[in-house]
């Protein structure tokens, strides 16, 4: 039906015009379902979007179909289909459904989206997607109220305005046939409309499933009711005369799984502590296997709680979720009255396979008061926290065999646990996969351990393998695990050795680390570091020990309530260093003009590379002066490194400065203003690196060498930012004995400051005789003193690196981003002036 509207003015809004057409009488579709007739469809009634174009087709078996075109691009090409009248009631469907075919030469990752009126912002639409591979055909389904196999926005299919077909960043150009488009299903017997747009407002009226402790929740009979992914597939076996879920799975660098909703649209597991599955493992290695129970709600806050084991080759084994755990860590609050799906998935298999899902079923009994405690962390802050009564006795011990602990409780990643020895000389023998880090994760009660009393935590830690390892002790507190809320100790054991691993807490490698709450310990583990082989341990004696007011961290001044507390700066931030002296400034970089000082600054290091990590490349053309300030540009840009055709190529552009063989200094402050990039996957930095100048005869190599020979070489990192991180956030460290076998760190990445107006921070450095001070924004952060820090003058580099200590998953979609700085500025004491000249590269100081 075609509406005119003739008092209606152009200059009316896209809201408006939606709001008219909610009123309006709505389009329903034959009872077929079918949305598109494909034989009268006309290409010039699809809208499309960022360069897709649609032509009208014919499918293999002679039918019509209509062809889109997406351009390759970073972004998401798309089509809207038409709708008549501008809206669809689908009110008596549960989903929209497209058939499709991949034409083009690669994978795609298909998105349809089904939309509401409303406001953008809020997201009024739910949306499925898949990879399909070259040549592939396969149904894509929408279920209302659903976006992503999870509980999404309650959608009200009785006003559909918008079906939306799109391909996220297709790498090159890419055909698609779509060969169907309709609705289906049946809407939810007793479902209530949605009411508004709020997922709070949605409600079911049916009544939600109540099975008993001995009930199956799989449904053995059809497979119809079953959503897989990432290649993933289902159907009904046979295990012993019993049917049983057979998922049989890809070889897969992602998670091959399936969901399981309830028929009702909801279980009613309040009267159980949790969810268990009992599966077998066909395949001929061992395999990760995944559990999760979903609430309804927006997936991007991840209303669930999720458990993994480690099921060997040709095992049986279970795989349970606590309500209100995850990972054996407290985790989101879960509704056991209103459980939406059950995930079952594998964790990137080496190869392809089937695993057999015998059941699932609700185990224990419920607490609802321990599970309100443990999934809500009290503040580090909070006298709640003194609540927690789960102190060990005054011995310290945290596991003991003898006394009545099992290896049952332990949970592992990629490893296999088993008791060695009787009575009071049990140990745990665990044998670790060669993989990055495979662990032995120690029990914790509900709330976690209080350990305010204590020092630290140690593990005795015998290599009963032939090659040498490195193994780790880890304790978690409670958190986003993106703010890394834990402290790490990790040591080197040749083969046959012993060690006692001590983490004290506060402290990462006896470093300042991540300010642990020792009233709320809720998670340990031992685990080894990238193991070259399949590596045998003997684990006894985890136990507290020493007294609290030993651990107790004086060198670090920040915590992350810093990222909230605005910037103040003091007086003199920028004008002179922060502590009182005769002071003459060494350098004074402003960026003004707009050319680079080539008589202070390099375009490149000294060397070619780029490193075998690194993702990016550096180029001058990257590097601007105006306004009064040096710009870093980060972009997608693939080339040579410094666009030398004779060097490594990379996909990301970004540039480095340096003062080698310009300027260089020993002790005295220096301090530089910076504007960091906000784009996930960058890794700006401002860092010293050591050079013992031309006069000395060494090549680049040892001038530049961190190790003590000709006087002690440090790296000193005075910024160190990941974006992933978001903005507050700084690493500083100081590294020396070289880069091999022997190299030694000191550092934390856990140093916080606040927000300004305008997002430019200062970072500074106080260089003295064994004594290191950082400080940001004029604000003093952290204290390192010891006899080894580094006397060689150093250079200053400024630089974007990708790759490496920084996460993979670029955001392309936010570049170009920038890297600002307005000066670097540096001081000496008048008194070192002439001491160091001799010490010191030509222009330096």
């Amino acid at each position: 039906m075609h509406i005119r509207l003739p008092f209606l003015s152009r200059s009316v809004t896209f809201f408006a015009w939606c709001a008219c057409i909610a009123l309006c009488q709505a389009a329903t579709p034959p009872t077929s379902g079918q949305l598109l007739d494909l034989a009268t469809a006309e290409p010039g009634t699809f809208k499309t979007e960022y360069g897709a174009t649609v032509a009208q087709a014919t499918a293999s078996d002679g039918q019509p179909a209509m062809q889109v075109t997406f351009p390759a691009s970073n972004g998401y090409p798309g089509l809207n289909f038409p709708v008549p009248g501008g809206s669809w009631d689908l009110s008596q469907y549960s989903g929209v459904e497209v058939d499709l075919v991949n034409l083009s030469e690669n994978r795609l990752n298909i998105g349809l989206r089904v939309d509401n009126p409303g406001n953008w912002k809020n997201s009024p639409w739910n949306t499925q997607n898949v990879w399909l591979a070259a040549g592939a055909k396969q149904t894509l389904t929408v279920t209302f109220g659903q976006s992503y196999g999870n509980a999404g926005y309650p959608l009200d299919p009785a006003k559909v305005i918008a079906l939306k077909l799109f391909v996220a960043k297709p790498k090159a150009d890419s055909k698609v046939l779509i060969t169907g488009l309709r609705a289906v299903g049946s809407a939810p017997a007793g479902a209530s409309e949605p009411q508004g747009g709020s997922a709070s407002t949605a409600t079911v009226s049916s009544p939600a499933a109540s099975p008993t402790s001995a009930e199956n929740l799989l449904n053995l009979s059809d497979t119809s009711s079953y959503k897989t992914e990432n290649g993933a597939s289902v159907s009904i076996a046979d295990e012993g005369g019993s049917p049983v879920l057979k998922m049989s799975f890809p070889k897969s660098g992602s998670y091959p799984g399936v969901d399981m909703k309830p028929m009702g649209g909801k279980w009613d597991l309040s009267a159980f502590s949790g969810v268990q599955a009992e599966v077998v493992n066909t395949t001929s290695t061992s395999l990760g296997v995944g559990l999760r129970v979903d609430n309804p709600g927006n997936w991007k806050k991840s209303p669930w709680n999720s458990q993994t084991s480690w099921i060997g080759a040709g095992k049986s084994g279970t795989v349970t979720v606590t309500f209100g755990e995850s990972y054996g860590q407290p985790a989101y609050n879960l509704d056991a009255g209103n459980v939406a799906n059950i995930k079952m998935l594998v964790d990137k298999p080496k190869a392809e396979g089937a695993l057999l899902i015998k059941s699932i079923k609700p185990v224990g009994t419920a607490s609802p008061k321990a599970a309100q405690e443990a999934s809500t962390p009290a503040p580090a802050s909070s006298d709640s926290a003194s609540t927690n009564f789960n102190s060990p006795a005054i011995s310290g011990e945290l596991f003991n065999l003898a006394e009545g602990a099992s290896v049952n409780q332990l949970k592992t990643y990629h490893s296999t646990v088993s008791v060695v020895g009787s009575g009071k000389e049990q140990a745990i023998r665990a044998v670790l996969e060669k993989t990055n880090y495979p662990n032995v994760q120690f029990p914790c009660p509900k709330g976690g351990w209080n350990l305010e009393h204590f020092q630290g935590i140690e593990v005795e830690v015998t290599n009963e393998s032939t090659h040498r390892i490195q193994a780790a002790l880890r304790v978690d507190n409670p958190g986003n695990w993106k703010n890394e809320p834990w402290n790490t100790e990790v040591q080197k054991l040749q083969p046959g050795e012993t060690k006692n691993i001590q983490l004290t807490f506060g402290q990462s490698n006896g470093a300042p680390g991540f300010p642990l709450d020792s009233r709320k310990v809720t998670g340990v583990q031992l685990f080894l570091v990238h193991p070259k082989a399949e590596t045998t341990l003997l684990i006894k004696d985890l136990k507290a020990f020493g007294s609290s007011d030993q651990g107790e961290n004086k060198n670090v001044f920040s915590s992350i309530a810093d990222r909230d507390t605005p910037v103040t700066p003091p007086d003199w931030l920028g004008e002179r260093p922060p502590v009182e002296g005769d002071w003459v400034m060494t350098l004074d970089e402003q960026f003004d003009g707009d050319q680079l000082d080539l008589e202070t600054w390099n375009t490149r290091y000294v060397w070619d590379g780029p490193a075998d990590w690194a993702l990016e490349r550096f180029t001058k053309k990257n590097i601007s002066v105006e306004d009064g300030n040096l710009t870093i540009k980060c972009e997608v840009n693939p080339g040579h490194q410094y666009d030398d055709p004779n060097l490594p190529t990379r996909k990301y552009a970004t540039a480095a400065l340096t003062t080698y063989d310009k300027w260089t200094q020993r002790y005295g402050y220096i301090e530089a203003r910076l504007k960091p990039p906000t784009a996930r996957g960058l890794w700006p930095a401002f860092w010293l690196m050591p050079d013992r100048g031309a006069e000395s005869g060494l090549d680049v190599w040892q001038r530049r060498s961190t190790g003590s020979k000709n006087g002690q070489g440090m790296e000193i990192d005075i910024f160190e930012h990941l974006t992933e991180w978001g903005p507050g956030r700084n690493n500083i460290a100081a590294h020396w004995g070289g880069y091999g076998a022997n190299h030694k760190q000191w550092g934390t990445n856990q140093v916080y400051y606040g927000p300004t107006s305008d997002g430019w921070h200062v970072f500074g450095l106080l260089w003295e005789p064994g004594k290191l001070t950082w400080y940001v924004d004029g604000v003093k952060k952290g204290v390192w003193e010891n006899e080894e820090v580094g006397n060689v003058p150093g250079y200053v580099i400024l630089c974007v690196q990708m790759g490496g200590w920084s996460t993979k998953d670029i955001d392309e979609a936010s570049l170009p981003d920038y890297f600002q700085i307005d000066y670097v500025r540096a001081w000496q004491l008048a008194e070192r002036m002439d001491t160091l000249a001799d010490n010191t590269a030509e222009g330096s100081s």
